[in-house]
């Protein structure tokens, strides 16, 4: 375990991720140094022949003037007093970074990222970089507030005259960081500790507890001197367990079915119904898009789209309503793309478990970072945010820029996890509904190898029955094209020599026109590679190591003959997209290198719908805009090579990312097609051809070639002739082999009958890579090395990503089963044991019942991570029985004293709707709810204050009617209602939202349009029944709103309303009754649960 003495990265992201790091905790002189730097520093000490440390007769150097001294006590000496020395002198509680400022000695020996000024030299001195708060270098610095402008002025003037200080004493030692005691912080700590099935505690009333949960909250009340409520009404358990379940309120004719059922059972009937509803997978999935900060684009200045993000949360949709178990959700989002046998949709066969791998990708981006290895270790911190609060209910990433200021978290364990990340690739994935693209593939690659069998079989010669061979051909050829003009019309030509010499004129005629290509591609001498840096040449039937692809599309050529399913010879050794035909798709990915070069060479054949990207850093932005990445990005008329082979070059910008890390892809997204043949790394031109003695070409060369081909062919051999004048379509398949045209012929049907691709975010595995540890969070202050592994309080040791996901989903693991049956506790009960669900580390606060907690999570494991046994066990529970008022018997007072806040649970709590349901719920009232599931997301209705770049064209004001949950979330264009009601920014994870109460709620259920919308075919509804009086209306609009009946002297006032608003009216009106429907949206009793 590692010590790193480091300091959190002062900025507003990081202060937002870490709000409970106090003030003091944040003090810092954060200085990061370059590799560069560090290099120059170390030089130069070896050139003076020093120990790595500042010998006593360098501060005697340079004796400063009366005036410099002067300068520096009246100007330079009080600013370090007043913003440096409390954590960079000798006086300080805890010396930061290893620091001192309160001596020549201490800037001079530096801390730990070496010198921190360089005298008379302003860009290589760390303190002004800090002080510029530019942050080319280092962390911005005071962390409080930037310096005046004229204290900065003073701290550069002094550094250009030479920084003279008179305070030359050498201190006595280095300053050394305190010890952080990691294994106490494990040990001491509630939530590292093993997690063991508890004894049942005993209780008084033992006719009270359901199941074994309510013993644990009995204890505790009982233990305070109190007694739980009594049981809730009937109605307002079963309105609670329908939003509390699938989101969504009761009917009447619900109601009334359960009303009516007097069994023992009436409520499990209840709860099984709901756990099947398609509607429990939406609900509970809208939870973990919070945690997951879903969002469908980018966000930043142009909102970019986020493609195919909707399927991943139908993903979710289907795994809650599958009941998944929790283990594998995990496997699945962690690794999703490595299982052996990942779980397949069981209606149409595809993979399921690679989706969930694109939680990953949801994070925001921006399209033109200046900094592109900056960029890259902010997203990997807001994934690793995610990962440790969603899984593991830790802050990971408050141990990015220093070790964990609480838990028992080093800035090694943040950043072996950043290893997986950096071996790791975005992909979009072509799902394979019902199998049936593989399927086909499998029988067009079965077609294709008959045909060449055919082929090779054959007995047919290379020519027509009269024996003239290809020799002769050339040279008639050849004649023809001598003796006639310039784009002159050759047929009556042709027709005459074939006449004269017995050929036959159609294959003359294409001997004609082909006659070139065919010498060049028979005498060509390839290309000259002996001196240059070739990162890929393909040959043989296997991809090189390294070389990984997403889809069904590419497929290495080998050197024997090959038909693509169109009949086209395919070029030997190369890759291939288009082998099974142009309706596939996928993407050729090359290992992870370093840019070492101006530009990178591809040799393909490719047409303008295919793409060849350089990744640089990870970024995925350059498609969208390539401003900052010119020239690393190849598609449309950039790779089109018009059906020949072209060296096609990357370059441009490339050149400012030489020493990143970088992977190719070669991209083809259906109806194209790209071959490749070489990648070369060049600071020049592409290779040129081999040059020497020109090949003797002509006819006797050939007739020699047809001979031989024969042979060949009888042997089960190609020869290069034969391929290209296959090639050159001189002679055709069916020349040679019906069987061979027949095949070929299927398998080109097939290939064009393939279904649509649809595809998803996933992760794909990289080359595997080690990770550095960025000191202070600076990816240009480089540290030790680390490997790709878990925590190390939990074990620690090296793994894969599988294995990473298989030691998160493990009962051994003390977190994840407690994490997320609090989770299940905190959306049905209103608060977590674990208040702070995302944090369960010292910051956090403990557990109410850590003993349920416990028998909760292994209860959980125990039903096979089954959440909705959790569910069915917590909602059938005495305890979410309860009434929301205290029970009558105990006092008021008592209850102030021994549980004000309701921690013990002695009553259910009230609790405020989310955003969704309150929409979704209006939806179900006006008899307007879309059940339809799935689906791309319905855009967001745009109000006139919603404008801006990336602004895209404005959704229906009811979205459809479809559920919340398939309404677009836009970055830049949130929808302001579900705002208003607390939905989270999807910025980062939040398990648990907000709970506000703000006049905004009102007045967003006063004034929205759709709101009122709705209210109108809420009235509309209740005035089309025939034969209702006002009170039965009355009656019949108040269940379907608040799901309650109303009582006597309620149902007078809500007529007496009518009749108020009738008489402003003026006349009998609808408009009076869409005024007390939108009246009972705007109660409590509508938008609160009892």
């Amino acid at each position: 375990m590692i010590r790193l003495n480091q300091r959190y990265k002062l900025s507003a992201k990081s202060l937002r991720r870490c709000a409970s790091v106090q003030d003091g905790h944040l003090r810092l002189f954060s200085l990061t140094v370059s590799m560069r730097i560090a290099k120059a520093t170390l030089m130069s000490v070896i050139a003076w022949g020093l120990p790595f440390s500042v010998a006593p007769s360098v501060l005697a150097e340079d004796v400063p003037t009366a005036e410099q001294i002067q300068f520096f006590e009246s100007k330079v000496r009080p600013i370090f007093v007043e913003h440096c020395y409390e954590c960079h002198s000798e006086t300080a509680d805890e010396v930061e970074a290893e620091l001192l400022l309160d001596s020549k000695w201490g800037w001079m020996t530096g801390g730990e990222s070496g010198p921190a000024i360089i005298p008379g030299n302003l860009d290589e001195s760390l303190v002004i970089d800090a002080v510029r708060y530019e942050e080319n270098k280092v962390t911005a610095m005071p962390p409080s507030s930037k310096l005046s402008d004229k204290e900065i002025g003073v701290l550069e003037e002094w550094v250009k005259m030479g920084a003279p200080d008179p305070r030359t004493a050498k201190k006595t030692m280095v300053p050394v960081a305190k010890e952080i005691d990691f294994q106490k912080r494990f040990n001491e700590h509630w939530s590292w500790r093993p997690i063991t099935k508890p004894e049942l505690p005993w209780v008084t009333d033992r006719k009270w507890p359901r199941s074994d949960l309510d013993r644990f909250v009995l204890h505790k009340i009982e233990a305070a001197g109190l007694k739980p409520a009594a049981e809730a009404d009937r109605r307002i358990w079963l309105r609670r367990v329908y939003f509390d379940l699938i989101g969504l309120p009761p009917t009447a004719d619900q109601f009334a079915d359960f009303l009516s059922d007097d069994s023992e059972n009436a409520r499990e009937k209840v709860v099984d119904e709901l756990l099947q509803s398609p509607h429990l997978g939406e609900k509970w999935a809208r939870h973990w898009m919070d945690l997951v900060r879903y969002a469908e684009t980018y966000g930043h200045e142009f909102d970019y789209p986020l493609r195919y993000a909707h399927e991943y949360r139908d993903y979710l949709i289907r795994a809650f309503n599958a009941d998944v178990p929790f283990d594998q959700f995990i496997r699945e989002h962690i690794a999703g793309d490595l299982l052996d046998e990942p779980r397949k949709n069981p209606e149409e066969d595809w993979n399921e478990s690679i989706i969930g791998t694109g939680f990953w990708y949801l994070h925001e981006a921006t399209h033109a970072p200046t900094d592109v290895l900056g960029n890259e270790a902010d997203i990997m911190d807001n994934q690793i945010d995610v990962f440790g609060k969603s899984f593991l209910g830790l802050t990971i990433a408050c141990a990015r820029c220093h070790d964990h200021k609480f838990d028992a978290i080093t800035t090694a364990d943040y950043y072996a996890l950043t290893a997986y990340l950096q071996s790791s690739c975005r992909q979009e994935y072509p799902l394979d509904p019902s199998g049936k693209r593989a399927a086909a593939n499998r029988e067009i690659n079965r077609l294709r190898g008959d045909a060449v069998d055919a082929f090779k079989a054959s007995e047919v010669s290379v020519t027509d029955e009269n024996q003239k061979d290809s020799g002769d051909y050339y040279r008639v050829a050849m004649q023809v094209v001598a003796d006639s003009k310039p784009d002159a019309d050759k047929t009556a030509l042709v027709s005459q020599s074939a006449k004269a010499e017995g050929l036959d004129a159609n294959l003359l005629q294409r001997w004609a026109d082909k006659h070139e290509s065919i010498k060049n591609e028979l005498i060509d001498p390839g290309y000259e590679l002996e001196n240059q840096n070739v990162f890929a040449d393909f040959k043989g039937d296997v991809l090189p190591e390294g070389w990984k692809t997403s889809g069904l599309a590419f497929l290495p050529i080998g050197s024997g003959l090959q038909f693509s399913s169109d009949g086209a010879v395919l070029v030997p050794n190369t890759v291939d997209s288009a082998v099974n035909g142009k309706k596939q798709v996928g993407v050729l990915r090359s290992p992870t290198f370093e840019i070492t070069t101006d530009r990178i060479h591809v040799l393909i054949n490719a047409s303008a719908g295919a793409a060849v990207r350089v990744v640089i850093d990870n970024f995925q932005m350059a498609e969208f805009n390539a401003l900052l990445f010119r020239g690393t990005f190849l598609n449309n008329k950039g790779s089109d090579t018009q059906g020949q082979w072209q060296w096609k070059s990357l370059a441009g910008d490339l050149r400012k990312y030489k020493g990143h890390k970088a992977y190719l892809e070669f991209i083809d997204n259906g109806d194209a097609s790209i071959a490749i043949d070489k990648v070369v790394f060049s600071d020049a031109g592409p290779p040129g051809k081999v040059r020497g003695k020109e090949a003797v070409f002509d006819a006797a060369l050939l007739s020699q070639m047809e001979k031989q081909a024969a042979i060949d062919l009888k042997a089960g051999r190609v020869h290069p002739l034969m391929l290209a004048l296959l090639r050159n379509q001189v002679v055709s398949v069916v020349d040679f082999s019906q069987e061979a045209s027949e095949s070929l012929g299927q398998a080109r049907e097939l290939a064009e009958a393939l279904p649509p691709v649809r595809r998803v975010i996933a992760m794909a595995q990289g080359t595997s890579e080690d990770a550095h540890v960025y000191i202070r969070g600076s990816h240009q202050n480089v540290g030790e090395v680390v490997p790709a592994r878990f925590l190390e309080v939990l074990g620690g040791e090296t793994a894969t990503r599988l294995e990473l996901a298989n030691r998160v989903a493990t009962l051994e693991n003390p977190l994840t089963a407690r994490v997320i049956a609090n989770r299940i506790w905190h959306h049905l009960l209103g608060v977590g044991i674990v208040p702070t669900v995302d944090d369960f580390g010292p910051q956090g606060l403990p557990p109410s019942h850590p003993e349920l907690l416990d028998w909760l999570a292994t209860d959980l494991v125990e039903n096979g991570w089954s959440l909705k046994h959790l569910m069915k066990q917590i909602v059938l529970s005495s305890t979410y029985r309860q009434a929301n008022v205290p029970n009558e018997a105990v006092s008021a007072k008592l209850i102030a004293s021994v549980d004000p806040s309701n921690e013990l649970l002695h009553r259910m709590r009230v609790r405020r709707l989310s955003g969704e349901a309150i929409r979704d719920a209006v939806l179900v009232a006006s008899g307007r709810f879309e059940p339809k599931p799935f689906g791309p997301s319905v855009a967001t209705h745009r109000t006139p204050f919603m404008t801006g770049r990336g602004a895209r064209s404005s959704g229906p004001l009811d979205g459809n009617g479809r559920r919340s949950v398939y309404l677009s979330v836009y970055r830049n264009f949130l929808n302001p209602f579900m705002l208003t009601f607390d939905m989270p920014s999807p910025f980062g994870p939040q398990g648990r939202r907000s709970k506000s109460n703000v006049p905004a709620q009102a007045l967003t259920l006063m004034n929205d349009p759709f709101v009122i919308g709705q209210a109108k075919v809420i009235a509309e509804k209740a005035l089309a029944v025939p034969d209702q009086s006002t009170e039965q209306k009355i009656a019949m609009m108040v269940e379907r709103v608040h799901g309650v009946v109303p009582s006597e002297n309620q149902t007078k006032q809500l007529s007496q309303f009518l009749v108020n608003q009738t008489k402003a009216y003026g006349k009998e009106d609808s408009r009076a009754w869409a005024d007390l429907a939108h009246a009972l949206l705007n109660m409590k009793a509508f938008y609160f649960l009892q």
